[in-house]
């Protein structure tokens, strides 16, 4: 029988440390990633389903919260799989569901309505509108007269103080 030479050995400790570490890393990641879910609890777009009058729900062990037809609200969550329970507050009838949030998603919409209904997708991802940064075009006269004075809007300098603004 032939022995292991001890590169070979210490080849092997460090390989099985590396898998090791990057099974620690990706547990972590998926179980310690937060995500935004937003409970919403309006009609549908095409008007087929009606939102709930009146419910309240509880996402995983938070704080439950009352929702009527309109509201929407968020709640922020840690992991992938959840569980929500919704409860009618005129029957009392109380419908319990689990569901994931898919891992490359930071947000997603809970539609409580259609989740109720039975009807798919009732959870479906939600990304937030980035409006390009650009200021609103103010026509600004020419001169602006206080008390008789003339204004000349600056001629642009960094030095300059920001020209008047005429409010009407």
């Amino acid at each position: 029988m032939k022995a292991i030479s001890f590169r070979n050995r210490s080849f092997v400790v460090r390989s099985i440390l590396v898998l090791v570490y990057i099974a620690v890393i990706v547990i972590m990641l998926m179980t310690g990633k937060r995500h935004t879910i937003l409970i919403d609890n309006k009609d549908s777009e095409d008007g087929s389903i009606l939102a709930i009058d009146g419910m309240s729900i509880q996402i995983d062990n938070q704080e439950a919260w009352e929702y009527y037809p309109g509201d929407r609200d968020k709640a922020v969550v840690q992991g992938q799989r959840h569980k929500v329970r919704v409860e009618i507050l005129a029957d009392g009838k109380i419908v319990e569901t689990a569901f994931r949030v898919p891992l490359n998603q930071d947000m997603v919409l809970l539609e409580v309505p259609k989740l109720l209904a039975g009807v798919e997708p009732y959870l479906r991802p939600f990304t937030v509108l980035q409006e390009q940064a650009s200021a609103p075009a103010v026509d600004t006269p020419q001169s602006i007269q206080f008390g008789g004075d003339a204004v000349v809007p600056p001629d642009g300098s960094p030095d300059a103080p920001p020209a008047p603004v005429l409010v009407q």
